[in-house]
């Protein structure tokens, strides 16, 4: 007997074929609602994308590093008009990081940003003096889980001279100044359901470290976060070009002040272990792009 529940993908990649141990939490909280869900690896060639009602993106995390194969899929999945959570036009918007220099350019508080764009040849010792900026990191455009990311003195540039030109054959690349908030006062991940604010955690790197990732031994707590920085990150949520059915902001409080570091709508960690009601949130917005496309 044919079922009547929809069902849909929650595309993950090869290593994480069960999905990764926080999105474990999504799939009860959508049969409760009626909605059946399976985890789908983005490069098997056997998956039939179009016999899901709808393709949520999870844990893809290896498409930074098949950036053009990944592309591909993506590019088919947009085209052939299935439900994608998020929408296609936010997954296209996001999947490159130069949108943070169009939202500090549209007035959100964003961590300065400098861009230096595929192909490009560029001396990142003197845009970054040109700018002020004495300590900095610089991360590829395309990249997840801190990929090809960099702290040095602007003095040590030329070290990482080749490494940067290797990034640039494929993507671009970011020149942001090192904020010490990081180490002092970590960085916030505010969470955000259909742009309503679920939860927010505090990730902290590791003693003689400055990236806030698990891989490198980052920690993360549940904190309280001052409402006025929640409008803040609501606010760059609203700013995507449309309303995400989940989001993560990431940002440091600097000078009483939240700074946009990341808008991470594409394919976020969203901490669902770290409030009780948050696997159901996420299920529930869903279930209400679900509706709304039938």
């Amino acid at each position: 007997m044919h079922s009547s529940r929809p069902r849909v993908a929650l595309v993950t990649s090869a290593a994480l074929p069960q999905l990764y141990e926080d999105d474990r939490l999504l799939p009860p909280a959508l049969d409760q609602l009626g909605i059946d869900s399976v985890p789908a690896i983005w490069s098997d060639a056997a998956v039939d994308w179009e016999s899901f009602a709808a393709l949520v993106i999870r844990t893809p995390w290896d498409y930074f590093q098949r950036n053009a194969e990944f592309r591909t899929w993506l590019d088919a999945r947009i085209a052939s008009r299935v439900l994608l959570c998020n929408a296609g036009d936010i997954l296209e918007w996001n999947y490159d990081k130069r949108y943070l220099v169009a939202l500090e350019a549209a007035g959100i508080p964003v961590v300065p940003t400098d861009c230096i764009g595929r192909g490009e040849k560029a001396d990142v010792a003197e845009r970054a003096r040109k700018r002020g900026w004495n300590e900095i990191v610089v991360k590829p455009t395309i990249s997840g889980g801190a990929y090809r990311t960099h702290r040095f003195f602007v003095d040590d540039a030329a070290a990482y001279t080749k490494e940067i030109e290797d990034t640039l054959v494929d993507r671009g690349v970011l020149i942001q100044p090192f904020l010490p908030e990081i180490l002092s006062g970590g960085e916030l991940s505010i969470l955000f359901f259909d742009g309503v604010y679920s939860h927010a955690v505090c990730k902290r790197p590791k003693s003689g470290e400055y990236r806030v990732q698990f891989q490198y031994g980052g920690t993360n707590e549940n904190v309280e976060v001052d409402p006025a920085h929640v409008a803040q990150a609501r606010a760059c949520v609203l700013a995507a070009p449309s309303l995400p059915v989940y989001a993560r902001v990431d940002g440091v409080v600097k000078d009483g002040q939240f700074l946009l570091m990341e808008l991470e709508v594409f394919e976020p960690l969203m901490f669902l272990a770290r409030h009780p009601e948050a696997p159901m949130r996420f299920a529930r917005a869903v279930q209400g792009r679900l509706v709304a496309h039938t």
